[in-house]
């Protein structure tokens, strides 16, 4: 048996894993590659070497490979999907961190930038959106930013960035941006967006 760094310590390791995982099914090494965004040579190089150390089963047929988590591998069984199951845990926690922290409770929170888009090359910055009915609301909650600056760093070890949206002036051209950026990345806590 091998330790966790052959497996653990390159990025598209991780990648293809958390792929697998969320997948729950077989998939080709060309569709590992479109979800993982990595490019086909970091795909199957990561393939190869994750199958090699017996943390994935390669499925060889005429026209392609599939793959999937070994379900007898002692690391993948024991450590690995523990983990992934705990990284899938990370929103709804957050969500209930939001919620406590913050009052009064915002109509939305949204989450974007890197952490939303999973790229976590650019280091550990969550970039949080509260949208209130009122000015009012917002600067009551204003208030309640600090603690949860704390939370976010003594829980997740992440800088927090805030964003206080107003319903009444969401179309306004300097939110389009914005707003643009929600549609196309943005993972929702809670609440309703308009």
């Amino acid at each position: 048996m091998h330790g966790l760094n052959p497996i653990l310590g390159k990025i598209s390791h991780i990648k293809v894993l958390r792929v697998l995982h969320r997948a729950k099914e077989k998939l080709s090494g060309r569709e590992i590659q479109r979800r993982s965004g990595l490019s086909n040579r970091a795909t199957m190089l990561a393939l190869e070497e994750l199958t090699a150390h017996r943390v994935l089963r390669a499925e060889i047929t005429s026209v392609h490979h599939f793959y999937e988590p070994n379900p007898k591998s002692f690391l993948w069984t024991k450590s690995l999907r523990s983990a992934l199951d705990a990284e899938d845990l990370f929103w709804d926690d957050l969500r209930k961190v939001v919620r406590r922290s913050i009052k009064p409770v915002p109509e939305a929170a949204i989450v974007t930038g890197h952490l939303a888009r999973e790229d976590h090359a650019e280091g550990g910055l969550l970039e949080l959106n509260l949208l209130y009915e009122g000015g009012r609301q917002r600067l009551q909650a204003y208030r309640c930013v600090e603690r949860l600056r704390e939370k976010v760093d003594e829980r997740y070890a992440l800088e927090i960035t805030v964003t206080f949206m107003d319903m009444r002036t969401m179309d306004a051209p300097e939110f389009q941006t914005l707003w643009k950026r929600i549609a196309r990345e943005g993972v929702l806590l809670f609440g309703k967006l308009p």
